[in-house]
């Protein structure tokens, strides 16, 4: 039969902790974010944990989880556990303290490093060379519970956010794969985290602006962090250009924004220090498209500036 669980979560990286959960069990509810309001059509949408819950025939509740309806449906299920993974809120003592074994937090970093809600982004941003995956205890704080395991992830020179995500979930389904039965029988050993706790914060529109006279090699991570989604922003005579992918050029001098060279497959812009070479831009009100595309199709000039 296994535990009876509580799974907690909304985005797209929580639905396969969801579907682990769905085999591992048949005593099994979730909780997710509610449904937003598209801007086209006024229709409301789901998180991704809400379609795979209805998908999969598990009752879902669109609700916060600190209500007092939360709270008695909780209450009356009488949880062993809870497995929480970017669910977007902190839970009160008295909602964690119903499950009769834990609540457990699937957090993508090796905590106390990069608590908070951007850990995956933020490893990039800073060049890390590694990071990881941490299961903790929850408790009130923000990322503060006592850990019960954690698995490393090698972050490569030339990773994205985009590839990232899905080597550190399946790292961290192997992690929980192992420690399984431990959890369910109570008597996994945790302890408390150490060293310098480090924080995370939500990006905002202004810093995703591109700012050519910074070094190019953190220009260069702003791309890796925030490329996909949501878009590093630019301008291109005049109007918005979104810069998906590039390389780093460490040896390019020039002009700050300035198009240095333009080949059939990529362009090459100086920054403050270096350059880069930009191989995949959306121009305003076009698809995402490889530099080969918006070349072609613009016709872009060595001399000409992005702003």
């Amino acid at each position: 039969m296994g535990p009876r669980v509580v799974f907690m979560g909304s985005p797209e990286c929580a639905v396969p902790f969801l579907e682990f959960c769905h085999h591992k069990t048949v005593d099994l509810i979730a909780f997710t974010r509610p449904d937003k309001v598209r801007c086209r059509g006024n229709r409301p949408s789901q998180t991704p944990v809400k379609k795979k819950s209805l998908e999969l025939g598990i009752t879902v509740f669109d609700f916060s989880a600190k209500s007092a309806a939360a709270q008695q449906i909780l209450a009356s299920f009488a949880p062993d556990l809870y497995l929480v993974v970017a669910y977007g809120e902190i839970l009160p003592e008295r909602v964690l303290a119903l499950p009769r074994i834990a609540p457990l937090n699937i957090h993508f970093s090796l905590l106390p490093k990069y608590r908070g809600a951007t850990p995956v982004q933020t490893a990039i941003l800073n060049g890390d060379t590694v990071t990881g995956t941490t299961i903790m205890v929850m408790d009130r704080g923000l990322d503060t519970g006592d850990i019960v395991a954690q698995t490393e992830v090698a972050i490569a020179p030339d990773e994205t956010a985009a590839s990232l995500f899905p080597r550190i979930i399946a790292g961290s389904l192997e992690l929980l794969e192992k420690y399984w039965g431990s959890i369910c029988s109570g008597s996994f050993e945790r302890r408390p985290q150490t060293g310098e706790a480090t924080y995370t914060r939500l990006i905002k529109k202004e810093d995703l602006v591109l700012d050519w006279a910074q070094d190019a090699r953190n220009i260069y991570n702003l791309i890796r962090a925030y490329g996909a989604s949501p878009g590093v922003r630019a301008r291109f005579r005049g109007k918005m250009l979104l810069i998906g992918a590039a390389q780093w050029c460490p040896d390019i001098s020039g002009t700050p924004g300035e198009i240095i060279a333009v080949g059939k497959r990529s362009f090459t812009v100086a920054c403050g220090t270096g350059g880069l070479l930009l191989t995949q831009v959306q121009p305003e009100c076009k698809a995402c498209m490889p530099a080969a595309s918006f070349i072609a199709g613009y016709h872009p000039k060595p001399g000409e500036r992005l702003c």
